[in-house]
């Protein structure tokens, strides 16, 4: 009898656990469908083989590890919102067996996209020396990709390549069999397709340009050997890219001479924008820009560039991108940290909104507080994954800033207990710090205590009935 009641006991008090027991886990419903109209992870391949070939390298073997490696890192990256690598890609591919047990060395590209990016839009985005590897650095043998989209439509794009030392290109290193890319190119550690680097077709007897399209050319390959866009392809050609090209089409290309087409930066090379009337130059970022050139383009430095437009060294431009390139002839005034920065929003609070590639401990040292802090105020933990977008909670006063007119003396009106915002003067407004409420209690935990109390009430009037 004892020890039925206290195995009944002990049942209860598992299950009053296992109530608000939850571990965290990445579920496949989290990871929705890709659009079919999206650029597809085979797409990814063809570009970058595309761009390698122009450089007069051989394009990559695709391999179905690369490939399956490179699909899992987009699943994972989709399911947790990353904005951040996932570890040493190195040390994924050796895992999964590429390699064969051999020095593995590799180099993985992601980007993000919130509204779907096109072809041009993610190889802008790959346009600075690090994402250019695969097509430049002729060390790389093999290539893969994959894509994966968030059940809030986010879409991740990633692209790894890889080769081992001392194993010459040519074939797949994989000791496996298996598919590519599903659905989407041909079989294991092949090229996906011949690659034919585009020849300039020259203008006709009334000055047009009429390219025939040849076995093996995409649109991509031919708006980067024209400098136009694939968007200029379809709109001049009445064309989709869904569509696939065929051999002896002819495209029509559209030049700086085409009345209604506004020529568009050639690839590689930047057009400075002049001063406006107080000095100050914005530039507009164009298809294949990136930081760097655009810096030489105007004579100023990278870093010039990023501390005038909050700007990080490793987030991606975006094509209609304005960035100050110069804030003109304006006077100097003094260096306000992050902090003083801030404006309360309309609840009188100040937050963060979060940028893709930021995180936690970044957020905290930027405002110079403890990370600790900055978790408690949101309720956050180790495990929590922050989102661009996202706005946190910042519990801090703002010091006064200096002002160089001393303004007149003014009687200071008592606070009122109204939410009207206090007058404006030369510091920012004050705000009374509170401490931050209590985190609710999960539902589930609230079961699981009141399962263990009903569990021993029954229990112990079960064993007074018995004694009597």
């Amino acid at each position: 009898m004892r020890f039925q009641r206290f195995h009944s006991w002990f049942m209860l008090i598992v299950f009053g656990m296992g109530v608000f027991y939850r571990p965290h886990a990445v579920y496949a419903d989290e990871i929705q469908p890709v659009p079919l109209n999206q650029v597809s992870a085979y797409d990814l391949i063809i570009a970058m083989n595309t761009l390698r070939v122009s450089y007069g390298l051989p394009a990559l073997v695709e391999d179905p590890i690369v490939n399956a490696v490179a699909q899992s890192t987009a699943a994972t990256m989709a399911a947790n919102n990353m904005s951040w690598h996932i570890g040493n890609v190195r040390g994924r591919l050796a895992g999964a067996g590429y390699g064969n047990g051999g020095t593995v060395w590799a180099t993985e590209n992601f980007a993000v996209s919130s509204a779907g990016m096109g072809i041009d839009e993610i190889m802008a985005v790959w346009a600075d020396p690090d994402h250019m590897r695969p097509a430049v650095q002729a060390a790389y043998c093999n290539i893969g990709a994959g894509v994966a989209q968030t059940s809030d439509g986010r879409i991740y794009f990633v692209l790894q390549a890889a080769y081992v030392s001392g194993q010459e290109c040519g074939s797949s290193s994989s000791s496996s069999g298996g598919t590519s890319q599903p659905g989407t190119g041909p079989g294991p550690g092949a090229v996906p397709q011949l690659i034919i680097p585009v020849k300039i077709a020259t203008p006709d007897a009334d000055g047009k340009i009429y390219h025939a399209v040849q076995a093996g050319q995409s649109f991509w390959s031919i708006a980067i050997a024209y400098q136009i866009t694939i968007r200029d392809l379809e709109v001049w050609n009445n064309l989709s890219r869904n569509t696939p090209l065929q051999a002896g089409q002819r495209l029509f290309i559209p030049g700086k001479d085409t009345e209604g087409y506004a020529t568009p930066t050639p690839f590689g090379m930047i057009v400075p924008q002049t001063p406006d009337a107080d000095g100050r130059i914005i530039h507009e970022v164009q298809a294949y820009q990136a930081l760097i050139p655009i810096s030489e383009a105007y004579h100023v430095s990278v870093d010039q560039i990023l501390a005038l437009n909050g700007l990080q060294a490793d987030w991606p431009l975006q094509i209609g991108q304005k960035i100050v390139i110069s804030p003109g002839n304006i006077t100097p005034s003094p260096t306000l940290s992050s902090i003083q920065k801030l404006t309360p929003e309309a609840d009188g609070k100040y937050y963060h909104t979060v940028r893709s590639g930021e995180t936690l401990s970044w957020i905290a040292g930027l405002y110079e507080v403890s990370l600790a802090d900055l978790m408690y105020w949101n309720g956050l933990n180790n495990s929590s994954v922050i989102r661009p977008d996202q706005k946190l909670l910042l519990l801090v006063t703002p010091p006064a800033t200096a002002t160089h007119t001393p303004s007149p003396i003014t009687t200071t009106p008592s606070p009122s207990p109204s939410n009207t915002p206090p007058p404006t003067t030369g510091t920012p407004p004050v705000t009374e710090t509170r401490s931050p409420s209590p985190r609710r209690f999960d539902l589930s935990l609230i079961l699981g205590v009141t399962t263990i109390v009903l569990g021993g009430l029954l229990w112990w009037r079960f064993s007074r009935r018995s004694e009597n």
